[in-house]
């Protein structure tokens, strides 16, 4: 590969794509040259299969296609395939989005290529080093040229680790962007995604995937508590691959929760526009249920985005089994009569972005 390009952007999974669709798509409509880049970190196709055309986003000049038998093995393998890629063309930029292995290999490649380096959605803290998303960040913030965060918390972080401030800027959530743009869409996909699930009363939505929750206690205990409620609300778990594999190979059991593989982007945006109540344990849909008005209850001992608890819809409640039950009941019932109204939160991300690096 050479060539001479304005920007590299860096992608490895579904929420990467999410981000750096509406990016793409700016750099490009104002005739930047971009070198799209995926990583091939998703080592199922379902997890990222018609998300490039969910996301009005093309095609990916190269996918490193990386090995996904270990991680040392993938991170290494993409440091070295981004660096010969970057020896052999003219890059101005490299950005790179969120908290992955893909995030962090990129980043040290294109420092490693003396390259400038700016992060997406940068900031953010849990505060648990204990999470590989957590080291990914403070690493990758710690080497960027330029950090763009989501939200004013965030900065008091890097501030906190003494990140020159010139560095930082407030853009807004990028993932909002990609909300906003396809919002519609999602509305009116969901009686159609209801049909498709024979979905024909009230309904839980679920999404688990961390190493942390997928153990047999926890795990029991999360489906026994939403058991309680299986009589009133259909429950949806769309699964992501980790958990639909550790669920067979341990013959854990679901008592009416329905199992479904990965939905694409659209689907599974009006899966969760139409429900009641979220559960998970993923960063992005804290952000998301918290921009559509939608109850979120998350089940981890913390958060890296606590502004989705202060000013959204989002609540921490860890895996405790009765705490679960409680925090249920609490949510079901109530309107949520406020709709966030966080800073920069409005589909512009994207054109702060583009202003930042270019104008």
């Amino acid at each position: 590969m050479t060539g001479k390009y304005d920007i590299a952007l860096i992608v490895g999974t579904r929420p990467n794509f999410v981000k750096a669709a509406p990016l793409l798509n700016k750099l490009e409509e104002q005739d930047k040259k971009v070198l799209f880049i995926h990583t091939g970190q998703h080592f199922d196709k379902s997890m990222s299969k018609n998300i490039f055309d969910d996301l009005s986003m093309r095609t990916p000049d190269i996918n490193l296609n990386a090995p996904s038998d270990s991680q040392s093995k993938q991170f290494q393998y993409i440091v070295d395939e981004l660096k010969n890629i970057f020896k052999s063309c003219k890059i101005g930029k490299v950005g790179v989005f969120g908290d992955v292995t893909s995030t962090l290999a990129a980043s040290i490649a294109a420092k490693q290529s003396d390259l400038y380096l700016f992060h997406v959605e940068s900031g953010l803290r849990s505060n648990n080093l204990s999470m590989p998303e957590e080291r990914n960040r403070i690493m990758v913030d710690a080497i960027s040229d330029l950090l763009l965060i989501p939200s004013e918390d965030a900065r008091e972080n890097l501030l906190k680790e003494r990140v020159s401030s010139e560095k930082i800027h407030n853009v807004g959530n990028i993932m909002i962007d990609t909300l906003y743009k396809n919002k519609s869409k999602i509305t009116n996909n969901l009686e159609k995604i209801k049909n498709t699930l024979n979905i024909n009363k009230p309904y839980f939505v679920i999404t688990l995937h961390r190493p942390s929750n997928l153990n047999d206690d926890t795990l029991k205990d999360i489906f026994e508590a939403i058991s309680n409620f299986t009589q009133d609300y259909q429950v949806i778990l769309p699964a992501h691959p980790r958990l639909k594999y550790y669920i067979g190979d341990n013959n854990i059991e679901l008592t009416n929760i329905v199992l479904i593989d990965p939905l694409p982007y659209i689907d599974f945006m009006s899966l969760v526009y139409g429900c009641d109540l979220v559960l998970t344990d993923s960063g992005g849909i804290q952000e998301e249920t918290t921009y559509l008005g939608i109850n979120c209850l998350t089940l981890r001992e913390e958060t890296e985005r606590p502004i989705t608890v202060q000013e959204g819809t989002n609540k921490v409640i860890g895996t405790d089994k009765e705490n679960i039950i409680n925090e249920i009941n609490n949510v079901l019932g109530s309107k949520i009569s406020k709709e966030a109204k966080i800073k920069y939160w409005d589909g512009e991300t994207s054109d702060r972005i583009f202003k930042i690096l270019f104008v």
